[in-house]
């Protein structure tokens, strides 16, 4: 376990090693977001984008394209995965009804690093682009 933690900790901290080197088909990343009356998850494998819009409604799943799963390997090469846990929301709104509650979860094996609640809309700078870019990719599958 120790292993596998060791080589996605490499995928996100060294530039210079190429994706190639860890099972890519092993990463998922989960966006989810809820409020009062709205659910919304998205589930990101490399070939396959999955979105459920209510609780209880079935997924809908598309094809994900090599360019939109590299450009997120990108993205995620930039963060320290296993602080992700511990990063700070930069607002509260989402405490009075004020903004959805959005959370992020990334899963490599039997590891999962998952953030706590933020403001949708509003995530902690250091995950922000990658919140940005699977919410970019799931309106374009719509």
């Amino acid at each position: 376990m120790k292993y596998l933690f060791i080589m996605f900790t490499l995928l996100v901290t060294d530039n210079g090693c190429s994706n190639s080197k860890i099972n890519q088909e092993a990463i998922t990343l989960e966006y989810t977001t809820q409020g009062k009356s709205a659910y919304k998850s998205i589930t990101i494998q490399k070939k396959r984008v999955s979105k459920i819009n209510k609780h209880g409604a079935k997924p809908v799943n598309n094809v994900l394209s090599e360019k939109d799963w590299t450009k997120l390997m990108a993205i995620l090469k930039t963060i320290d995965v296993k602080n992700i846990p511990h990063l700070k929301a930069p607002s509260q709104d989402r405490f009075f009804d004020g903004a959805a509650i959005g959370k992020l979860k990334i899963k490599y094996h039997n590891n999962t690093y998952e953030s706590q609640s933020f403001d949708h809309g509003n995530p902690p700078k250091e995950i922000a682009a990658l919140v940005k870019e699977i919410l970019s990719i799931s309106k374009n599958k719509e």
